[in-house]
């Protein structure tokens, strides 16, 4: 035992003298020594890359568990870069719907001929089947005022209730308290629209019980003290039939209540009323193809029967008579 501790550090001493040897040859010679230091860096050199290449790994693992927070820190950056990108990604898709949305209202105010100030719904009131209003973040200050018709780029919204100098309360169509003044595109007849029925159904009654509903006819606003003229509300779906007079019908709203966003208050009236004009085209229906009767193939000459006057000629001698002499 004594002599292999012996003989160890003998080795241990030599290894020691050829390593302080190698250091001192390296700082006088440089790497383009030759001679001892050259002979014994080539011997060793490879014996000194497979020890590195082994320890490198394992170096690196301690360093890691030395200083666990680089690490960390590193990681948060990356995961806060990557948030920065995913709200620059949800910020650029929301300035898009925005832009779209605004520019739609504008091109149905332009048709219209309307004055608008732009608005977005900010809060939901009282839903509960009683009340049904929105805010939005205009006011006073930015022209809105009570009475004022509110729409988007698909219909009529509501009319403001109230205002204060930057936000106003919009009662919406599908209040209960809600009447709107409207007329059928196709009879241009006059009648009112009423809420009540929910978010999505409308009530309309003819002003004269003499004329009748269909399903399909579409409705517009024909102007009051409360709404201007010529704004799409709807489109009938069910007819009643009160009493054999069909003068009541369920009307399906072109605004969903439940999608509202940019919204825009009528602040100055169109000259004219625009009509029908701010309703979509209507689809053209297709007409069924027509079928051509087929006509009966024409006979020839060769087989026309006897005595139709397309047979053999009268003066032409049939078989088995005589000639003329």
């Amino acid at each position: 035992m004594g002599r292999d501790t012996r003989r160890s550090r003998l080795v241990i001493v030599a290894l020691l003298i050829a390593a302080f040897t190698l250091i001192t040859l390296d700082y006088k010679t440089g790497r383009s020594a030759s001679g001892a230091r050259g002979v014994v860096h080539s011997a060793l050199g490879g014996v000194e890359n497979g020890v590195s290449a082994v320890t490198r790994p394992i170096g690196r693992t301690v360093s890691s568990l030395a200083h666990p927070n680089r690490y960390h820190d590193r990681a948060d950056r990356l995961a806060q870069d990557n948030a920065g990108l995913r709200r620059q990604l949800a910020d650029n898709a929301e300035i898009g719907r925005m832009s779209k949305q605004l520019g739609d209202l504008r091109l149905l105010a332009d048709k219209g001929q309307y004055s608008v100030v732009p608005a977005k719904v900010i809060a939901v009131g009282d839903v509960t089947g009683t009340d049904w209003t929105v805010t939005i973040n205009a006011g006073r200050d930015d022209g809105v005022d009570v009475d004022k018709t509110v729409l988007n780029a698909d219909g009529l919204v509501g009319t403001v209730s109230s205002a204060t100098a930057h936000t106003a309360v919009v009662r919406l169509a599908c209040d209960p308290n809600s009447r709107v003044g409207a007329r059928l595109e196709r009879t241009q007849l006059l009648g009112a629209v009423a809420g009540g029925q929910g978010p999505s159904t409308l009530t309309f009654t003819l002003y004269d019980a003499s004329f009748r509903v269909q399903k399909g006819d579409r409705l517009v606003t024909f102007g009051s003290m409360d709404y201007v003229a010529g704004v799409p509300i709807g489109v009938i779906t069910k007819v009643t039939d009160v009493g054999g007079l069909s003068r009541t019908a369920e009307v399906k709203p072109y605004v969903s209540v439940g999608t509202l966003d940019l919204v825009g208050v009528v602040v100055g009236r169109p000259a004219t009323d625009p009509g029908d004009r701010l309703l979509a085209p209507q689809p053209v229906p297709t007409q069924p193809a027509q079928t051509q009767p087929i006509q009966p193939a024409p006979t020839s000459p060769a087989t026309q029967t006897p005595g139709t006057g397309t047979g053999t000629s009268p003066g032409t001698a049939r078989p088995g008579q005589g000639g003329t002499g």
